[in-house]
This record gives structure tokens, C-alpha cells and sequence, in this order.
């Protein structure tokens, strides 16, 4: 395996890193051409009537355009997007929170841009085909955009799960963005050079046009391979509507190998079609707010922790914006603390609130404040949830973990051992600072958190000594009075 496909797979074991790190770093494995594992290739969903998926050619490639029975004609938002392709993923029995909140996605990278990834085509004007990355939707960030994983066989990986990207604008400038090319430019760009460079490493790979399925107004597919290793992608024009895919795809060394990866994404494509021309989405607006997800991540520009550091990688979102669960419809909390620590449920007495979260580095890789803020909606009503888990971790003698393991699981409850109370030099409405060690023992759970009106600011670190956790605690004391102060409360 060539040392790119080496790197891309190890790059599956950050699983240590916030959401929105583990979205951009497996959105960047599975686009980058080449990056693929090596099990057997996925069978591909077989084409519906209508789809108009066509059999591998040897003829020269050309845009393939269908007239399918209807069009979307409405510039749709991000939030409905995400709506169609949660719509689609259940129809494949898929769960429908497995798409990516795009506003958490917008929010980290406006606070914190990153390179990226660029392909120069040889010859240029054959950059108009390029194999579909996630980069292509933050490039321009006034399109509205939803993006998320289709697992299609097996277990999930980069050859069995196809990544998808909806954006969303008036068809004139998604045709200029996307499909700005002609039948003469394709006839002259059956294979071409492409070196693309993300995040300042640089790799060449061979792009080949492959005659894509009818599918949509237009469409286009590639495959970049680096035999037997390489990828499929696939874009289609469909109204309003601009869809890409993309698979990893093993052995690639043919067109009949990308064949089923073809059909598969058609067929996607025409379930995402349908479903905003025949079923649009209806999704109801958050409830007002006092600050937004962009005025809580701009609250954390400049938070410094104890060694100077500024707070990173800082994304924000409106809990609950993902489907699966209501921002209308928040679960009350109890009225008096049950003794059980669970994220779960106090997630979900908060949904409609806005939040925000980043890192504050320390001076060694795993010495780290994770920041939250939250802000309530301007109809929360006492108790608020912050209150009730506060009085739970001051007051309760033992404290139980509601612990998942993994999307779906249930809860199984994990007795903290070594419960410390801290003080916490914070003027608020409420406020905890707590440690436990951890279950295999060796490192302390440091938390804190306060509450101050409708904002609430919450820490979190991991510390070695029990002598280590009340200084913690007093620089989680120092972001906090730091936030408050910036947010003029």
C-alpha cells in the first residue's frame, strides 16, 4: 500500500478528538483520492426504475442528464438539507443523526480556518472535474450545505460507506460552481493529472471520466486510482440542488470496477432528489434565543487558560438541530437531582439551547480545558437544567455515570470512586467544581462549571494528582469569570 494510504488509515484512530475534529478528519480521509482500505468491493444498491443507472462503456465518457418527473425548484436551508438526507437515511434504515450538524461545521471553521483542499488539474482546464470533497461546500460558505455518511455494506469504512454532500442555491449558480464545463471540454478530458494539496502535503493522482448514470440535469463521474487502490465519485445537477459522493473503492482497476459504487450513488441520488421535490421538508425554527451559536463562538476568541494559551478549534450549534430529536420539545428536568451524572438526559432538557465548545491547550498533549458554553432559550423557565445537575454533584454523597458506548447503545451506570468537592471562586447563579478518579485509576475527572443568567459556562480536564485539583479548579474559576466578564454578565 503506497505510504498516502498508509497515513489516510491511521488517521481513522483519532477518535480522542471533539466531534467536529472527528468529522473533519473523516470527511478528509474518505475525500482524498486514493485513501481506501482493502476489503472486498461493496455490492452496489441496484438502480430503481427511474434512476437510469446505465451499465460500465468503453465509449468516451460524456455528462449524463435525465428528465426525471420533477425537480426541486426552492433554495433550501442547511437545516432542511439535513431534514432530505436524514429522510434518506432512514429510508435505507440508517439513523438519521448520523448526518453532520453544518452550522457546527460552518461555526469551527469561520473561527478557526483551515487549509483547504485544492486540486491543480494538467491540463487546467480540466479542473472543472474533480473528484467531490467536503472542502468543495466550505469554499463558499453562502451556499447552504448538509453532509453525511451512507454505509451501503459491512461495517463502516472508507470502502463501504459513501460520504455525501448536498448544497443548496438558485440553479444558475450551482451550475457555474459545479458543472462549468462542456460536452467538447469532457471529450478532451477522458484522464487527467490532478495534485492536490491538503493541509500542506502534496499528492498527484490520475483522474479518469467515467460515463456517469442518468441521474438528475447533469452529472459527471471519476474515479482517482493508484492501483488496486483508489475512489469513485460521482456529482449531480438536479434543480436547486447540487449532490456529490464519493467511495472508496478496492480493487480499482477498471471502469467495471467502479461500476456498482456508480449504481449505489445513484440511487442515492435519486432518493435525495425525490425527496425534496415530492416531500419537502417542514422544520420548525429554533426558539428564540438570547445569543447565537456565532456570538458564543466569537465569546470564545481570546479566552486565555492558565499558561496563556488562547481557547481553539472553537463550533458552535443549536442542540437538537440535528434529526433526531426536536429544539421545540426539550425534556423538563427534574425538579430535585437523582444522583445520576448523565450527558444524555441533560442534553436533552436543553435542547433548543444554543452552544458552543472549544479547547484551551496546556503545555503537554494531554493537558487540556475543554470549554462549553451554553445559552437557554428566552422561554427556559425554572428549574433550569444547569441548576438541578449542579445541586446533583454538590449535594448528592455518591454520584453514579450514565456511560455509552458507542451511537444506539444504552446506558450502563459506572459508580465514581474518590469524589472531591472544590471550591470554585465564581459570582453566579449556580456553580459545582468536582473531581473523581477515573475507573482504571492513575488520573482525576476534573469539572466545573456556573451559571449566570441564561449563560452557563462548563469545564472540563483531566489532571494526574489529587494535588493537582483544586489549582485546576481555580484556573477553570479564571476562564469562567473570563467569559462572564466578555459577556458582560
Amino acid at each position: 500500500m503506497p505510504d498516502r494510504h498508509a497515513e489516510c488509515l491511521r488517521s481513522q484512530g483519532l477518535r480522542t478528538l471533539p466531534r467536529v475534529a472527528v468529522v473533519a478528519a473523516v470527511v478528509a480521509m474518505l475525500a482524498l483520492p486514493g485513501c481506501t482500505s482493502s476489503p472486498p468491493t461493496p455490492a452496489g444498491t441496484s438502480a430503481t426504475p427511474g434512476t437510469g443507472a446505465t451499465s460500465s462503456s468503453s465509449a468516451m465518457p460524456a455528462s449524463a442528464s435525465a428528465t426525471p418527473a420533477a425537480l426541486p425548484s426552492k433554495v433550501f436551508t442547511d437545516q432542511e438539507l439535513t431534514a432530505i438526507g436524514a429522510a434518506m437515511l432512514q429510508q435505507r434504515g440508517q439513523r438519521p443523526e448520523f448526518m453532520y450538524d453544518s452550522q457546527q461545521l460552518r461555526t469551527a471553521f469561520t473561527s478557526h480556518p483551515y487549509p483547504l483542499t485544492r486540486g491543480t488539474a494538467q491540463p487546467s482546464e480540466c479542473g472543472a472535474f474533480h473528484l467531490p470533497y467536503m472542502d468543495d461546500a466550505l469554499n463558499d460558505l453562502s451556499m447552504n450545505f448538509a453532509s453525511g455518511p451512507v454505509p451501503i455494506a459491512g461495517e463502516s469504512s472508507p470502502t463501504t460507506t459513501i460520504l455525501f454532500t448536498i448544497r443548496s442555491a438558485p440553479r444558475d449558480k450551482l451550475a457555474k460552481a459545479d458543472f462549468d464545463y462542456t460536452d467538447d471540454l469532457i471529450s478532451r478530458c477522458g484522464q487527467f493529472e490532478v495534485s492536490y494539496e491538503p493541509q500542506g502535503s502534496s499528492s498527484s493522482y490520475m483522474i479518469t471520466l467515467l460515463k456517469p448514470p442518468l441521474v438528475g440535469e447533469k452529472a459527471y463521474a471519476v474515479m482517482s486510482s493508484s492501483a488496486p487502490y483508489g475512489s469513485v465519485g460521482l456529482r449531480v445537477l438536479a434543480g436547486t440542488l447540487s449532490i456529490s459522493m464519493v467511495l472508496g473503492v478496492s480493487p480499482l482497476n477498471s471502469e467495471a470496477d467502479a461500476q456498482p459504487a456508480l449504481n449505489s450513488m445513484a440511487s442515492i441520488a435519486q432518493q435525495l432528489i425525490d425527496g425534496a421535490a415530492l416531500n419537502p421538508p417542514s422544520v420548525s425554527p429554533p426558539p428564540p434565543n438570547a445569543k447565537t451559536p456565532e456570538q458564543l463562538t466569537d465569546l470564545l476568541q481570546g479566552i486565555t487558560g492558565p499558561n496563556g494559551a488562547t481557547a481553539a478549534m472553537a463550533s458552535g450549534t443549536v442542540l437538537g438541530a440535528v434529526p433526531g430529536a426536536s429544539p421545540a420539545s426539550p425534556t423538563a428536568p427534574p425538579s430535585m437531582p437523582d444522583c445520576t451524572f448523565s450527558d444524555g438526559a441533560y442534553f436533552s432538557s436543553l435542547l433548543g439551547s444554543t452552544t458552543a465548545r472549544a479547547e484551551i491547550p496546556g503545555s503537554t498533549k494531554m493537558d487540556y480545558l475543554t470549554v462549553r458554553l451554553i445559552s437557554m432559550p428566552t422561554t427556559a423557565t425554572a428549574p433550569y437544567p444547569f441548576d438541578v445537575r449542579a445541586a446533583t454533584l454538590r449535594d448528592c454523597p455518591t454520584i453514579q455515570e450514565e456511560v455509552f458506548t458507542g451511537p444506539g447503545t444504552s446506558g450502563s451506570l459506572s459508580q465514581w470512586t474518590s469524589l472531591h468537592r472544590l471550591s470554585l471562586n465564581v459570582p453566579a447563579d449556580s456553580a459545582y467544581a468536582v473531581a473523581h478518579e477515573h475507573p482504571d485509576g492513575g488520573v482525576w475527572h476534573l469539572l466545573a462549571g456556573a451559571r449566570k443568567g441564561s449563560l452557563t459556562v462548563e469545564l472540563e480536564a483531566i489532571k494526574n494528582t489529587e494535588a493537582d485539583l483544586q489549582p485546576g479548579a481555580d484556573d477553570m474559576a479564571a476562564v469562567i469569570n473570563q467569559v462572564f466578564a466578555k459577556a458582560g454578565q
